[in-house]
């Protein structure tokens, strides 16, 4: 049984992009809903003005997929990543920091705010069979219902989610990595023994720099 895990946050650790935004931009361009974009996108930006709570944020966000298939939105999620992947996408640092973890054995884990449609395509072509995310609620028609569960993967519901694998699967946190970049991450980064700030210039790189953690 492997004893030892490595957690990577994804959007700006693993990709250079944040993942949810790009692809409700490319859904609502696909779906011929522009208007749609723009408003969501300009009620985003003054509710971050005004300070609302990134989980409220998070929660607002899947509310745009209410009554979408499952199966549709993993189709766009492929589809979406085929069109990305060829461009400059990863970030190779974390991506080489992941593979070498692989070969050593270790479980491979995503955690993050965004959804299994998106993170599942990206996972296959990285080989992550593990991925803690956005526990979406689908009804029984299989579609969403815009509502998502809990632990909230985001802030301090990534540490929930992570230290529930470890439970499951009989692994000492103290034994394991974690991956981030935003300060959010430091619930996550705190709760393990190795954690890796990625990013030379990120908004995390003082505070790692203060707890001498590795940075690349």
């Amino acid at each position: 049984m492997r004893k030892h895990a490595a957690f990577f946050d994804v959007d700006e650790t693993l990709i250079n992009i944040k993942s949810m935004f790009d692809f409700y931009d490319f859904w609502c361009r696909a779906n011929n809903q522009n208007d749609r974009l723009q408003r969501y996108m300009s009620r985003f930006r003054a509710d971050v003005k005004n300070g609302v709570p990134r989980e409220t944020l998070n929660r607002d966000y899947y509310r745009q997929f209410e009554g979408v298939s499952c199966r549709y939105l993993e189709e766009m999620g492929k589809e979406w990543f085929r069109r990305k992947q060829e461009n400059d996408f990863f970030i190779e640092s974390a991506v080489s920091a992941l593979k070498s973890h692989q070969s050593q054995n270790m479980y491979t884990v995503f955690i993050s705010g965004s959804m299994l449609p998106i993170l599942s395509p990206i996972a296959k072509y990285l080989g992550v069979t593990d991925i803690l995310c956005a526990p979406l609620i689908i009804n029984d028609a299989g579609e969403l219902t815009g509502e998502i569960g809990l632990p909230q993967t985001i802030g301090a519901g990534k540490k929930d989610a992570l230290m529930t694998f470890c439970r499951d699967k009989e692994i000492n946190p103290a034994d394991c990595y974690a991956y981030g970049d935003d300060l959010s991450d430091i619930p996550m980064l705190e709760a393990i023994g190795y954690p890796v700030c990625v990013g030379e210039h990120s908004a995390l790189t003082r505070y790692a720099a203060e707890k001498n953690w590795h940075i690349i």
